[in-house]
Formats: structure tokens, sequence, C-alpha cells
């Protein structure tokens, strides 16, 4: 049968206009390319043969940023609605023949406040609106034995150590963090970019409990005695919002991941303490995995964990700005 679509259309990519999506989205070449997991020349060279298929600039690039020109706006509402129409067509697909819903089954310790979870969670709901959504308490090494007895879908977690082969389990990596300190703004490391472990010694410290993450705690308390540190952690707290109340209230000061300080109150700043181990974030799952549903959350984990990690260095950049202009 012969093709009837334009020549336009023939040379058209699907992934030249999700690309075109996010960065209509983010409106930062940088930022962009981070969530579409491509590098930003990749993402400029597409962009550009979008528009010369357009046959006109779809946005404007000047010192004050990227902004979407007409033709832009129009493309976008289509694209929107292009890939609204996929999303029906693949519910359909998928429901074809099936009178039932979706569940998942997610392991993660709900401590760590992992910032990518709620925006993945709502964007699969869009492509499964009957998806029930069951989360269980557990740390990574928990969550390799979880996926093997199919107690779990999907887990996200930070392995101390890596699974053991007969594990058959995937791993994904979705964002890097170090460690940072908590602190009200009228503390006396409030305006430093950056402190060391050794600085700790004399700060009230509230820290995750051991039953949050036992390895992971185990770790913390390992890397203070070989920088010679002995901890003065005067609360433990399953709950990261009743750490930051009691850092606001002047208990003490939080060491956490970055991540668990995504949203703080305004009273509230956090600096990065070196001398820790790094810290990365994965999603877990069974090898040889075949559910759409597992596949698609995963997918857009990545995408949200990208979108985070770039605007966590963002904040990061401009907090260091900030503070060398003081």
């Amino acid at each position: 049968m012969e093709d009837s679509r334009s020549p336009h259309m023939k040379a058209l990519e699907l992934r030249q206009l999700r690309y075109f999506a996010i960065l209509a989205r983010e409106l930062h070449f940088g930022r962009a390319a981070d969530v579409a997991c491509v590098t930003q020349p990749a993402l400029s060279q597409q962009i550009a043969k979008l528009e010369a298929l357009v046959g006109m600039p779809l946005f404007t690039r000047d010192a004050r940023g990227v902004t979407l020109t007409p033709a832009g706006d129009a493309l976008r509402d289509g694209v929107e609605q292009v890939f609204g129409q996929l999303d029906l067509a693949l519910r359909a697909a998928r429901g074809a023949g099936k009178d039932q819903g979706f569940t998942l089954s997610i392991g993660l310790v709900e401590y760590t406040n992992l910032p990518f979870v709620p925006p993945a969670l709502i964007r699969l709901q869009a492509l499964y609106p009957d998806v029930a959504i069951v989360r269980r308490e557990m740390n990574a090494r928990r969550q390799w034995a979880a996926l093997g007895a199919d107690e779990i879908d999907v887990g996200f977690g930070v392995p101390v150590e890596q699974p053991g082969r007969d594990a058959q389990v995937r791993s994904e990596e979705l964002l890097d963090s170090g460690w940072c300190l908590l602190i009200r703004r009228d503390h006396r490391f409030a305006r430093r970019t950056r402190l060391h472990i050794n600085e700790l010694a004399a700060e009230r410290l509230i820290v995750p409990a051991r039953s949050v993450n036992e390895p992971l705690y185990d770790s913390v308390l390992a890397r203070f005695a070989s920088a010679g540190v002995q901890p003065n952690i005067v609360y433990e707290t399953t709950q990261s919002q009743v750490g930051m109340t009691l850092v606001d209230q002047g208990l003490g000061s939080m060491l956490g991941a970055a991540y668990v300080f995504a949203s703080v109150p305004e009273s509230l700043v956090y600096c990065p303490v070196d001398g820790f181990d790094p810290l990365t974030v994965k999603a877990f799952y069974r090898e040889g995995e075949h559910s759409s549903l597992v596949l698609d959350f995963v997918e857009l984990a990545i995408e949200e964990a990208r979108r985070v990690q770039a605007a966590a260095s963002a904040c990061a950049a401009r907090r260091a700005t900030n503070l060398s202009l003081l």
C-alpha cells in the first residue's frame, strides 16, 4: 500500500516531538537534555531538524534564556494532543480483551522522601487510570529478596552493597547525592558553602533512626569513626518531617541526604558535608521483567529523577553564587 503521508511526516521522528515537548516544558537546554537522557548537542540537533521540517524557529534563544516562538506555542499545544491520543491508544491496546485493573507494589523507605516518586506516580496514573499503588516499607537489601518472592514489583533505595548474581535483579541509577546538614538560618554555618565531617564534632545531631536503614546507618557511624569524630546524636527519627520540625525548634542540626531536603521551611537551609560516602539512589526490578506497567513506571522514574538532579544542580549553583556575593 502506498504511503500517503506528506514528505514532512515521513521525515518526522517521534523522539523529536518528545524532545520538543520536554524543552517546551523546561525552557532550558541543559535541564531538558538531562531529563531526556541525551547530551545537549544531541538534543539541539534534533530540535534543529524539527525546526527545519516546520520551516521556522520554534524557540527563541537570547541572553534572557529560552522562550517559545508563536510557532512553538502552536506546536506545543498540538504535540500535547498527539501524546494524549497516543496514551489513550496504548491504554486501549493494553486493556483489549481484559477486564482487570492494575496493581503496582513498590518497596521503599518512606523516610527518604524521594522527590521523583510522586510526579512519576502521577504520570503513571495518567497512563493507567485504574492502577492501584501498594507501598511496602523496606530498604534496598530487603527489596532484592522481595522482588524474588514477587512481594514487590519495583524498589527504590540506596544500596550499601550490591545484589548477588543469584538475586536476578536489575538496577537503574536514578540520582546521585551527597550528605547535607540542615540548620536554621541563624546557625553559625548558615553562610558556609561546604562543611567537613570533622566540623560536626560539636554539633547536636538529629539523624535517621537505625531502623530506617540499618546498613546505611552503620556506614555513617563508620565514617565518623574513621574521621576520629564521636557524633553527639541527640535524636533519632523515623520521620524526616519530624526531624525538620525539631531543627526549626532548635533541638539540633539534621544530617541527611540532600534529596531528603528537597523541600524545607523558609527558616531552614542546608549545607553539603564532605567526608561521607556518596549516595546513589537506584531503582530495582526483576530480570526479564515484561510487564508494561512496571517498565513504564521505571522509565518515568528515571525521567523524573533526572529532572530532580538537574534542578538540584541549578539550585546549588545559585546558592553558591548568592553566598559569594554576601
